[in-house]
């Protein structure tokens, strides 16, 4: 997840849960991982809510192709 964060170029991606509730993150501005990375804080795109989540209930992730 961090590498996912901290890659240059960044490349968006989609974070998907067990319950298949997807998060995107377009920019690593809109995501934080806590130091030990149990937690990711995800922000909303349209909205000033953040969505707080369990990183080992994490079931996948899709990168976004390269443009």
């Amino acid at each position: 997840m961090r590498e996912l964060l901290h890659s240059v170029p960044f490349r968006p991606f989609t974070v998907y849960m067990a319950n298949d509730r997807a998060f995107e993150i377009p920019h690593p501005d809109f995501a934080l991982i806590t130091p030990k990375g149990r937690t990711l804080v995800v922000s909303r795109n349209n909205s000033n809510a953040v969505d707080i989540l369990d990183v080992p209930l994490i079931a996948r992730i899709e990168v976004a192709e390269h443009a």
